[in-house]
């Protein structure tokens, strides 16, 4: 009987210890995950007429535990996102289509996490006259 016990007891003990590393191994990999690559997305003019030249400059966007390695740029108005990997140069882009537009600017860091900035861009029907 007291051989059951402790044998009961070694048991019970080791399963808390083996739950106990295991649940620290994922709690700490949830908190030791870096963060995710900050951006910042500076328009030129954000409104106005069709047809509407905007520039965004994306160089201020960083990653604090590494660096950039790539970006996307949607302008969310049908024409082909911009692909690349120089953040120093600023995007131009011109706007033909009125509409709300929310340009979606994406980033990669080292480590393959994602970062995702967007800002609105509205464009009014071209004006009478000019």
């Amino acid at each position: 009987m007291k051989q059951r016990r402790i044998t009961r007891a070694v048991l019970t003990i080791g399963l808390l210890i083996s739950l106990g590393l295991g649940l620290s191994s994922c709690l700490g990999s949830l908190f030791d995950q870096p963060p995710n690559p900050v951006v910042k997305v500076v328009q030129g003019t954000p409104s106005g007429p069709a047809p509407l030249t905007v520039t965004f400059d994306i160089s201020e966007s960083s990653d604090p535990d590494g660096r950039i390695v790539s970006f996307t740029f949607d302008f969310a108005d049908g024409s082909a996102p911009v692909h690349g990997t120089d953040l120093t140069q600023p995007i131009v882009h011109t706007y033909t289509v009125p509409g709300q537009h929310f340009a979606t600017l994406t980033v990669r860091d080292d480590a393959g996490r994602t970062a995702i900035a967007q800002v609105m861009i509205v464009v009014q029907a071209e004006s009478e006259g000019g």
